[in-house]
């Protein structure tokens, strides 16, 4: 698998990878997704196979303590504390394949370099114990179950 920056011909393969993993979720649209690119642009990264299909994705960015909303497009702020992962998501025919710990270990790579010590994130109920599993502890944070379903919980990683 190679991880590398997303680019303009992403979009199509991301917009499917999304509408599947996350069906029961209403979709972000293709401007929300490339604002975050906006964010971070060397934080939001394509997971591509060997042929450059894309495979997975993921949009991450620097922001504050309190999680970003869905659907919103946000300006960069003027003081990150964190780096927060909006989204990490692999075409269910890669899943188990540890792309999403790769891209784990290249966030907190450039979070550590960027002198960030912590990583943040929404988990949706059923990924909760994944990301207990990669270090991650859930915090006392009201999520709106209309964006996530019931259940999610903001999540923080000590790096």
């Amino acid at each position: 698998m190679i991880i590398r920056s997303i680019n303009d011909t992403d979009w199509p393969a991301i917009l499917s990878i999304q509408s599947t993993v996350y069906p029961g979720i209403t979709p972000e649209t293709e401007a929300v997704l490339r604002s975050k690119v906006t964010l971070g642009s060397e934080t939001c990264l394509a997971v591509s196979d060997r042929q450059n299909n894309v495979v997975g994705y993921c949009l991450a960015h620097p922001w504050r303590r309190k999680p970003a909303c869905l659907h919103t497009i946000y300006e960069t702020p003027s003081e990150p504390q964190l780096l927060y992962i909006h989204d990490i998501a692999i075409a269910p025919g890669y899943a188990g394949k540890r792309c999403g710990r790769m891209i784990l270990q290249h966030l907190q790579l450039w979070a550590k370099q960027h002198s960030f010590n912590e990583l943040s994130l929404v988990s949706l109920s059923q990924a909760i114990t994944y990301w207990q599993r990669q270090g991650f502890q859930p915090v006392e944070y009201t999520i709106d179950a209309a964006q996530y379903g019931e259940g999610a919980s903001y999540m923080l990683k000590q790096i």
